[in-house]
């Protein structure tokens, strides 16, 4: 059966484009894309609808007589050519047992990559490719594989792949531990990788962008991952602390020090006070206001922070640094100024601006239950707000796994003030029936009890 249906595939492919050959040879030939001549273009056709009928059909050892053909003759007849012959490759070596073999095939796989560049050009998203693969198959090239990667970011920016710039953050990292490079550079790398990720994740809205996106959140959370152990806040004081003179006048340097540090949680430190003031002072933005609303907060100047705040808020464009705009300030104006409605408010517009982020929802948690003991006038209506500020943390966890353990904590925390069996006997609520918590919360949820 397997013999007949390659018949098959060789006689149509053969006669049709025999006839193509044929009637076109030579305007085909003469551009160059197939082949030298007609003879040549005839078979370069050819060869291509062979290896892609039996690479649709994932037959793909007899795909590589036709791929092969196609790479060695006529190599700039498909960009696509170039990218199959890359997963092929890869499952071969993924299949091949002999370490020589496999070095071999790992050979070819990096000069498709690099034949790709000389007849196809983008450059420095073949080398994210190329990178990515030299750091999983070539462990004893870490260098090069470094080398690689960064020179693909620096090309592409803030348009690298999600899988170039995990890449090249590993590298990063895989280089500090063979002490290659310094701390501080891998510091450098985690902002500019960072940077690149969260525009990504920002411009990539929507649900017909989700899947996409997905991929720059998990490149997001691999990296943060990766960088969690590498620089402490103690860290970042040395590094910045020494640089700060030579760099006050480098807006840039300003705004990448201070949202590492922000990062690390090392605002109350004077060294961030002298560096978001600098900053402010030297290009007002919406990062530098929202440096400035942090430092007045750990000064307890609530007015000025809020203003700054506010500032940060009206001037930051993109949807994911506005959403944490938003929660700082909904934070602040629950701890600080013991405003909560404000703070919802500000909590609901974080929420609205970055989906399946659960930490608004723990906010708003937060709130109802500090809200507990002035909103009722009885111990059953003060227990019925625990319910809601429940729901709040279910919801937390039910969009964002990442914070499970402590929205779990506050549920069970908080379950232990709901309202009693008697208390709800007493009033004439039985456990599943609607309830709508008035006061300032004003939301309807259902009865429970312990």
């Amino acid at each position: 059966m397997i013999k007949e249906m390659k018949m098959n595939v060789k006689r149509f492919v053969g006669i049709g484009f025999l006839l193509v050959g044929l009637l076109c040879g030579t305007s085909i030939a003469q551009n160059g894309k197939y082949g030298d001549n007609a003879e040549d273009s005839v078979l370069c056709v050819q060869n291509l609808s062979l290896y892609i009928e039996f690479y649709k059909q994932k037959n793909y050892s007899d795909a590589m007589a036709g791929w092969r053909w196609v790479f060695n003759n006529c190599p700039k007849s498909s960009k696509k050519m170039y990218a199959n012959g890359a997963r092929i490759y890869k499952r071969l070596i993924k299949k091949e047992k002999d370490a020589n073999v496999k070095a071999k095939l790992v050979d070819t796989l990096l000069m498709i990559y690099d034949q790709r560049i000389v007849n196809f050009k983008q450059e420095g998203f073949v080398l994210g490719l190329k990178g990515v693969d030299i750091l999983q198959y070539r462990k004893d090239k870490l260098e090069e594989a470094y080398n690689v990667l960064t020179r693909s970011v620096e090309l592409q920016a803030k348009k690298s792949k999600a899988g170039a710039v995990t890449g090249y953050f590993q590298s990063a990292i895989k280089m500090l531990d063979a002490e290659k490079i310094e701390k501080s550079k891998v510091i450098e790398i985690y902002d500019v990788s960072i940077t690149i990720i969260e525009y990504q994740i920002g411009k990539l809205q929507g649900d017909k962008l989700a899947k996409k996106r997905n991929f720059y959140e998990i490149a997001r959370d691999n990296v943060n991952i990766l960088f969690e152990p590498v620089a402490s806040c103690d860290d970042l004081k040395k590094i910045y602390g020494a640089q700060f003179e030579s760099k006050k006048e480098d807006a840039e340097w300003l705004k990448r020090a201070a949202g590492l540090m922000n990062k690390k949680d090392c605002t109350d430190d004077p060294l961030f006070a002298r560096i978001a003031e600098t900053l402010h002072n030297l290009e007002p933005s919406a990062v530098s206001a929202y440096n400035m609303g942090k430092m007045m907060i750990d000064k307890k100047s609530f007015s000025k922070a809020t203003t700054f705040l506010k500032q940060a808020i009206e001037l930051q464009e993109d949807p994911l640094k506005k959403a944490d705009y938003n929660y700082m300030m909904g934070k602040h104006y629950f701890r600080n100024l013991k405003q909560f409605s404000a703070a919802r408010g500000y909590a609901r517009k974080a929420a609205s601006l970055r989906s399946g982020w659960g930490k608004p929802y723990l906010l708003i948690g937060d709130l109802y239950s500090a809200s507990a003991k002035d909103c009722g006038e009885n111990d059953f209506e003060k227990g019925a707000v625990y319910w809601v500020a429940v729901d709040k943390y279910i919801r937390a966890k039910a969009i964002d796994r990442s914070i499970a353990e402590e929205a779990n904590k506050k549920i069970a925390t908080w379950s232990k003030y709901f309202p009693t069996k008697k208390d709800a006997f007493f009033y004439n609520y039985t456990e599943g029936k609607s309830y709508t918590v008035g006061c300032w919360i004003n939301e309807t949820t259902t009865v429970r009890v312990q």
